[in-house]
């Protein structure tokens, strides 16, 4: 069969519109990274068509495409937008933040229920410019999964904004809060996602871990996320998040009623606004 160039096909070809010239470069360089994979790993038809049938059930299934991103790529993005040479380091959001959290007035409590899941704990510290000003009035928005590995609005028995709210510094840069202890939670596994990481052998689990977003007008605004020392998931976090730097040893006792408890202490360096 010959394939004949028409006038209306010509015209066609030649109104296209002019292509975004980076996405043209990042495509290109995901197709040439891709194609050296096949031929490093000399992928055979089957697997190729496996690959094409995984993708395919994954865009069926609710937000399983983008579990999969965060799972894999969200951490080296938010390093690549997020470089700092001081100040504490960053952190992925995650997809489990809620905005309109309540603020808080001291002693700061975080929402909880009386019986919450998780070892109570009192988290304190302190929020300085790089030089060591103390940043007063900083706002910190701050939101955790408790014992049980529960979020607020994402798990339905547990009750609106519980362990979310919003504190701030005092005259001296200093915060405190009362909150429990969270624990390691597997991420959503029953989709493409977990069956993708049960083939390799990986876990999906993340270490406990606490929410922050810090911002003052005096400094760039900072999400991170706070671990805890003992973790058995600390070094084989699902999405690769965990940073040593990001790491507090809790002080366990107990408290006024003879229930388990502990104390730990953080204290973050903002970076200056450029």
């Amino acid at each position: 069969m010959t394939l004949t160039a028409t006038p209306q096909t010509i015209a066609t070809e030649t109104t296209l519109p002019a292509g975004n010239a980076r996405l043209n470069a990042i495509v290109d360089d995901v197709q040439a990274a891709l194609i050296e994979v096949i031929r490093k790993h000399r992928v055979t038809d089957e697997e190729y068509r496996d690959a094409t049938l995984w993708l395919m059930n994954a865009g069926t299934q609710h937000l399983e495409i983008p579990l999969m991103l965060d799972v894999f790529l969200a951490q080296a993005v938010d390093d690549l937008n997020h470089q700092i040479t001081e100040g504490t380091d960053c952190n992925v959001e995650g997809p489990v933040y809620v905005a309109g959290a309540p603020e808080l007035d001291a002693p700061c409590v975080l929402p909880q229920r009386a019986d919450e899941p998780g070892t109570r704990l009192v988290f304190s510290g302190t929020v300085r410019s790089c030089d060591g000003t103390p940043l007063v009035d900083t706002l910190l928005d701050v939101w955790q999964a408790n014992g049980a590995g529960e979020y607020s609005h994402f798990n339905p028995d547990v009750p609106e904004y519980n362990l979310r709210g919003k504190l701030r510094t005092d005259a001296d840069g200093r915060f405190e809060f009362a909150t429990v202890i969270p624990s390691e939670y597997p991420i959503p596994l029953g989709g493409s996602t977990g069956q993708l990481l049960a083939a390799m052998g990986r876990t999906g689990i993340r270490p406990g871990h606490i929410h922050f977003k810090l911002s003052h007008p005096a400094a760039q605004p900072l999400t991170t996320q706070i671990y805890f020392e003992g973790d058995p998931y600390l070094h084989n976090d699902v999405v690769g998040a965990a940073k040593d730097s990001l790491v507090v040893s809790p002080v366990h006792g107990v408290d006024d009623q003879g229930r388990p408890a502990a104390t730990c202490s953080f204290d973050f360096f903002l970076s200056p606004v450029s």
